[in-house]
């Protein structure tokens, strides 16, 4: 029966054209119906300018590179009207042909043309809106494997409900590219009843950034559009460099019939700014509203572990809750922290060591900088118990921010005869601080190598000594020739070395930093 069916469909689309079609053609007034449990498929390009029906539990296969609903043709379903019903499910599968395109025959704008009852897509390569048309799906689209790429333009799922979308994860979703411009995912008939509508997006293949939306108070059409990086005027301007996620959501409506509505957003954690990240436990979503991204004085929601998916995700993912009244038909959103949770600056290293008998060196770099005003300079001496202000040096960040590292150099005079401790302090301009490591530097130890020249024989005095030193003699090929450990003040003796250039080496033990080099020569 089956194989009857399918050579009565080849004959039923071949039949009706006047002029020659490549591949399978249903022609305008042909129509071909799919019932029963009919299982069809095609291996050749697709052109529907017809009728092509289907009822329950039907596949439609497709196994070939292009479908094409032409003006006036329609996938009607087993219902009365044509599309109130459950109809059969057109599966894109191209195992062997690469990417598939599919031309709906839908507008969007005019909310007319073609639309089909369900499809899923089964292709790893995906399935890419061809050029000038929009897709709608009535009631399900199945991700079984592979993406659907939105191309610019727009799908819509539902007819008077969401419909459904099923099988997506962080690698299964809609593609709608990374700029600002271009088409949307849209859900039809969100309102109570609905409860949480998802919309399975995200910029490129590896990025994945979803939404949700439930709508209380109203119904009405929404489109997601997702896109990198957050600009100073939402779709333009200066894109942010630091304290965002680099993705900002543009929220459509097609009725703009009112509500209220909670906004769900989701990223891959891989996508967080560096400041972002240090602060996510105080980050929010953040409105585009009146000219400027919006504040809040604290967290509506605290931030939680992804769930906008049908399977576990691959990759760490976070999800932020937002609820919003009377929101346009166009608005835009995105994520940052609250601006009392960042940190003036961001170390990336400090070091602190001895120059000379009576001073002390303190080299600091920072990665990023974010309304910084001031560094102070902080010592405390061995015997002391708390940190003093000796210097302030002012920051070198444009207004205080910066995200380029930038480095800072600062002397003191210091002939303390024990440990002396350094850290530096961050001072933002709202007040907020942030501090360095702590460096030790030990006291100034006196070193004395002599003679130098010498015969083979010399001797090494060590004096003022607060922390156990190695002590290496080298060659001039950085052999170690001795060794020697020292725990306190003392006198060591070398001799019987041949005639060269020698190099003495003194280490801080705890921390291997050199406390002293001195070239050393034999001569015979």
């Amino acid at each position: 029966m089956r194989k009857l069916l399918f050579i009565i469909l080849l004959l039923t689309l071949l039949v009706g054209s006047s002029s020659a079609q490549q591949g399978v053609y249903i022609p305008a007034g042909g129509t071909v119906w799919l019932s029963g449990s009919t299982n069809v498929g095609i291996f050749s390009d697709m052109t529907n300018n017809g009728i092509l029906g289907s009822n329950p539990n039907t596949i439609f296969y497709f196994l070939s590179k292009l479908w094409t609903n032409g003006n006036g043709s329609t996938l009607p379903d087993e219902s009365a009207d044509g599309v109130s019903g459950t109809g059969g499910i057109f599966l894109f599968s191209g195992a062997n042909t690469g990417l598939q395109k599919v031309f709906g025959g839908y507008s969007l704008t005019a909310r007319m043309g073609t639309s089909f009852p369900n499809l899923e897509v089964n292709n790893v390569a995906g399935l890419l809106l061809d050029d000038l048309s929009d897709l709608k799906i009535r009631n399900n689209l199945q991700f079984t494997n592979g993406h659907i790429y939105l191309n610019g333009w727009n799908l819509q799922v539902g007819e008077k409900t969401p419909g459904t979308i099923t099988g997506y994860n962080d690698k299964k979703f809609v593609v709608n590219g990374t700029g600002f411009a271009g088409g949307a995912l849209y859900r039809a008939g969100i309102n109570d009843a609905a409860n949480k509508v998802v919309f399975p997006v995200g910029t490129a293949d590896d990025s994945y950034s979803p939404a949700a939306i439930l709508l209380t108070g109203a119904t009405d059409v929404f489109g997601v559009h997702t896109y990198d990086s957050v600009y100073t005027v939402a779709a333009g301007g200066t894109a942010y460099t630091d304290s965002f996620v680099n993705k900002t959501w543009n929220i459509r409506r097609i009725d703009n019939t009112g509500g209220d509505a909670a906004i769900i957003l989701q990223h891959m954690d891989v996508s967080e700014l560096p400041a972002y990240a240090a602060s996510r436990d105080s980050s929010f979503i953040t409105h585009f509203t009146g000219g400027v991204w919006d504040n809040v004085p604290f967290i509506p929601a605290n931030p939680l572990a992804g769930t906008l998916t049908t399977s576990p995700m691959s990759e760490p993912a976070t999800m932020h809750i937002r609820n919003f009244t009377g929101l346009g038909a166009s608005e835009y959103f995105t994520k940052t922290i609250l601006v009392a949770s960042l940190k003036p600056a961001m170390f990336l290293s400090f070091e602190a060591y001895r120059i000379a008998p009576v001073m002390v060196q303190l080299d600091w770099t920072t990665s990023r900088e974010i309304s910084n005003a001031v560094f102070e300079v902080e010592r405390r001496y061995e015997r002391e118990e708390t940190f003093t202000t000796i210097a302030t040096v002012p920051t070198k960040a444009i207004n205080g921010n910066s995200n380029v590292p930038l480095s800072y150099t600062y002397q003191d005079l210091n002939d303390y005869d024990d440990w002396t401790y350094y850290r530096i302090k961050a001072i933002g301009r709202n007040g907020k601080v942030v501090y360095s490591e702590i460096r030790a530097v030990p006291p100034f130890v006196q070193i004395k190598v002599y003679p130098n020249p010498n015969n083979g024989k010399f001797k090494v005095t060590i004096r003022g000594l607060r922390g156990s030193l190695l002590m290496q003699l080298r060659d001039t090929w950085s052999q170690v020739m001795r060794q020697y450990d020292i725990k306190s003040d003392t006198d060591v003796s070398m001799s019987d070395l041949p005639s060269g250039a020698y190099f003495l080496v003194i280490y801080h033990k705890d921390t291997m930093k050199v406390a002293y080099t001195c070239k050393v020569i034999v001569v015979q």
